[in-house]
This record gives structure tokens, C-alpha cells and sequence, in this order.
């Protein structure tokens, strides 16, 4: 079986460069004298020459796992969230440059846009460019822009025009703020290297975006846009296994067209991010059904076994199989193969 797997990262080594300058990461609160986060990295360096490859070493991975195309979005030193008169010329270089190289394989590669968030009307515009003159198939967008969510009106431009191109915008999770982190996630009983996990890709970064997503549906984003199409990894990042209880509790109190459930199974698609796990695969199927699961490796930040044979093992009959890992996203996303 060939499989598309949506949620693979590339980043530009040359908007990298660029954007080095204004670049202030986030960073958990912990006592400068704990090392371990800092221990824990040297014992497991990320490789950034796979993350700005586009040749030799990715073209191996797929071939290695059956993977006839990635769709790639910018990793986590994406360019969105810098101030809009850096951040429009970088992202705009960045959707450039993702272009050749889809263009170079265009049977292997297809593309998200970054987008310059900071400035709707202008991301929004970059959408559209990146769409039809750089031929990607939507945008990838991580966690925030400053303090504000996207749920605020102010970023309507971007899924006003994600809609009417007909394209979907992927959400991805990012570092969640400090002031979250030091009120859920850092405790005195563990160290600052379980507070950075537990914040971060063990629970935190997922259950923040989940709620992000849940906040999309409570502010009318789809009953304004009930053609905007909506993906996330991480099988949902949580919100599918509490669908039933916001429709119990939480759907009454709101004046919604269709309830939470009802919104999400709509306009919501879901992946793996390489998170193999069968349990959860389940509760996506009952969840969601076959149509709306889709394939993702998290490519190169994670190098999971049984890429191939995941969904061959896991009970599923061949229909379900080949939409998920394949003709979905063929759909989705307008794919021409």
C-alpha cells in the first residue's frame, strides 16, 4: 500500500539564517542551575540536515516506508510568528523555495504555506499566492501569535480565504506560554526535564491546541465558514474522546447552528503524527469514521516503526485502509496522482 503522509517538516536553512536575528524562542521558567534539559539534548541531537533535505535523504525514508508523497510544513522555527515586516518577505521566500522543491519531485512533494499571521490581511493574501502561483496545497499554522488565539476575529481573513480557495489550514501545536506552564506542568516534586516533557510533546502542546480547536468551534468560525476544512495531528489532539461530553454540557450553553460533535466531525480531519498507538486509532474511527483520518509520520522529528504496516495490523478493512492512507488526502487536498 502507498501512503500520503500530511504532517512532515522542512525548514530553509537561508530564512533560518535570516530570521536568526529576531528570533526569541519561549522557554520554561526552571532553575538555571538544573542542567537536565540541557543533558537530555546532547544525548538526543536533533539532525537538521534532514530537516532542510529535500533529496537523496528523504526520497530514501519514503522509499524505505512506502511513502509515495509528504506534504511538508514548516518545522518549529517557522517565521510566522515574527513581526509581520520581517515575518511577510520570510514566509513569502520560505512558500518560494518549498516550491521548487515540490517542483522538483513534484510526484513525491507537496507543500503547506507558512503564513505571516501577524498581519491577517497580508497572510491571508500569501495564502492565496502560495496556492496558485506556488501550487501548495494550504498552509500550516503553529500554535499562536503573541497572546492571542485564533479563535479572535481578527485572524477571519485567513479562513475567509482558506474557504474560498478550498484548501485546509493544518494546526499544529507550539510551546505553550510560560505563565500555562508554570500553573499546570511545573511542580516541586519533579525536575525541570519532566516539567519541559509534560508541558510539551507528552500532554501539554496537545491538550492547548485541542482547546484552541474547541475555542474555533464556541466563537462561530465554522458557522461562518461551513466549508472551511480543519486538520490536526496527534489524533485530534485530544478532543475527539470528549466529544460526547461537550455535546452534554457545553452545547446547550452555546447558539451554534450545529452542535460541537456535529461541527467537528464536518469540517475536521485527523492524523497520527506518527503516534502508532491502535487504542487510539480506534476511538478516531468511532469518533470520526474512516473519511475524515488521514496518514502522518511527523517526519524528521520522529522516525516511528511499522510506518507501513500500522494500519495493515490494526483490524481495518482494505476500503478503510486505502482512504486513510491514501485517497483522502488525494481529495482534500485536490492531489492530481
Amino acid at each position: 500500500m502507498k501512503f500520503i503522509t500530511l504532517e512532515e517538516h522542512w525548514e530553509s536553512a537561508t530564512v533560518n539564517a535570516a530570521a536568526q536575528a529576531y528570533v526569541t524562542k519561549p522557554q520554561l521558567s526552571i532553575n538555571p542551575a538544573d542542567h537536565s534539559i540541557a543533558d537530555y539534548m546532547a544525548k538526543n541531537p536533533r539532525d537538521n540536515s534532514e530537516i532542510t533535505s529535500t533529496d537523496d535523504q528523504r526520497l530514501a525514508f519514503m522509499d524505505a516506508n512506502q511513502i509515495q508523497m509528504q506534504i511538508m510544513g514548516y518545522g518549529d522555527d517557522t517565521p510566522q510568528n515574527l513581526s509581520p515586516d520581517v515575518a511577510i518577505p520570510l514566509c513569502r521566500q520560505a512558500n518560494d523555495e518549498l516550491s521548487q522543491a515540490v517542483q522538483a519531485h513534484p510526484d513525491r512533494f507537496g507543500g503547506w504555506a507558512v503564513l505571516p499571521v501577524g498581519d491577517p490581511e497580508a497572510a491571508a493574501d500569501e495564502l492565496q499566492r502560495a496556492v496558485q502561483v506556488d501550487h501548495l496545497q494550504g498552509a500550516m499554522i503553529h500554535g499562536y501569535y503573541g497572546d492571542k488565539m485564533f479563535d479572535d476575529p481578527r485572524y477571519d481573513p485567513i479562513f475567509a480565504r482558506a474557504e474560498a480557495l478550498d484548501v485546509p489550514l493544518y494546526f499544529h501545536p507550539a510551546v505553550v506560554p510560560a505563565t500555562i506552564s508554570q500553573h499546570y506542568y511545573q511542580g516541586n516534586q519533579w525536575d525541570a526535564l519532566t516539567a519541559w516533557a509534560f508541558s510539551g510533546a507528552g500532554w501539554g502542546w496537545h491538550e492547548d491546541l485541542g482547546v484552541q480547536m474547541v475555542r474555533l468551534i464556541l466563537a462561530g468560525v465554522f458557522d461562518r465558514h461551513p466549508n472551511l476544512h480543519i486538520i490536526t495531528g496527534h489524533w485530534g489532539e485530544m478532543v475527539p474522546g470528549f466529544l460526547e461530553r461537550l455535546d452534554q454540557v457545553v452545547t446547550p450553553a452555546t447558539h451554534l447552528d450545529r452542535s460541537i460533535g456535529e461541527t467537528y466531525r464536518d469540517n475536521f480531519y485527523i492524523t497520527p503524527s506518527g503516534m502508532f498507538f491502535p487504542t487510539q486509532l480506534q476511538l478516531t474511527m468511532a469518533e470520526m469514521g474512516s473519511d475524515h483520518l488521514m496518514y502522518s509520520v511527523d517526519y524528521p522529528y520522529n522516525h516511528p516503526e511499522n510506518i507501513a504496516g500500522f494500519l495493515a495490523d490494526a483490524g481495518l478493512s482494505q476500503a478503510d485502509q486505502q482512504k486513510i492512507a491514501y485517497d483522502n488526502a488525494i481529495q482534500l487536498l485536490h492531489l492530481s496522482h
